[in-house]
C-alpha cells in the first residue's frame, strides 16, 4: 500500500510539474502540491485517530469487520501520498 501511496504522489507531482512548464507560472508548483500535501496529511492524521478510536479496520462510519484494508494501512498510503508533494513545494520555497 506504501508502494502504491508513493507512485501516486510521484504521478501527481508530475502532473503538477507538467502544467507549470506548461503554463509558465511555477507558483503552482507551491500550491498545487502543498495543498495536496497537505490535505493528505489531514487525511493520514484522520485515518490514523480513526483506527485508535474505532480499531483497525472498517470504514470512516462503520466498524465493518470484513474490510480488507486497515485504517492504519490507508494512514499509511496517504502519508507516502503527501511526501512527494510536501518535497516538491519546499523545494520551490527554498529555490524561489
Amino acid at each position: 500500500m506504501i508502494k502504491k501511496g508513493f507512485i501516486a504522489g510521484i504521478v501527481t507531482v508530475g502532473i503538477v510539474l507538467a502544467l507549470a512548464a506548461f503554463t509558465e507560472k511555477w507558483s503552482y508548483l507551491y500550491f498545487v502540491s502543498g495543498t495536496m500535501g497537505a490535505v493528505s496529511l489531514v487525511l493520514a492524521l484522520a485515518y490514523l485517530i480513526d483506527s485508535i478510536v474505532l480499531g483497525s479496520t472498517g470504514t470512516f462510519f462503520s466498524a465493518k469487520k470484513t474490510s480488507k484494508v486497515s485504517r492504519v494501512e490507508d494512514a499509511k498510503r496517504f502519508g507516502a501520498i503527501a511526501v512527494p508533494n510536501i518535497l516538491a513545494a519546499l523545494i520551490y520555497v527554498a529555490a524561489g
